[in-house]
């Protein structure tokens, strides 16, 4: 059975349509365009559209939240990239310390969970 029209999100479909519109754009500045700003223009169109029709796919399942993350993966997240951003060698080392963090914060999650009744 089809939706009806008050039930289709209309920023779902606001996103569609702009991904679409850039990707055509893209095309055009590729096909028709200069040879350094049409390559430009085609390659940062493009992508923008790309990540827009990925944003579109994922949708559905970005109105619920993960219930199996941990509150806490997010925040360990954010922290890693403030510590990248301000010193980049850091990346290495980081790897395993937000990997450890993420599977402390999962297990501690899990014990305090309650069992179902």
């Amino acid at each position: 059975m089809a939706k009806r029209l008050d039930q289709i999100d209309v920023r779902r479909m606001m996103t569609l349509i702009a991904s679409i519109v850039l990707l055509a754009v893209a095309l055009t500045a590729y096909l028709f365009g200069e040879s350094s700003s049409g390559t430009f223009f085609s390659a940062a169109l493009g992508r923008v559209g790309l990540v827009l029709a990925a944003l579109w796919l994922a949708w559905p399942s970005l109105k619920k939240p993960a219930t199996w993350l941990p509150a806490s993966v997010p925040v360990i997240g954010v922290c890693a990239l403030i510590v990248i951003a301000a010193q980049p060698r850091l990346l290495i080392p980081a790897i395993p310390m937000v990997g450890a963090l993420i599977t402390i914060s999962t297990v501690i999650s899990a014990f305090r969970k309650k069992p179902k009744s």
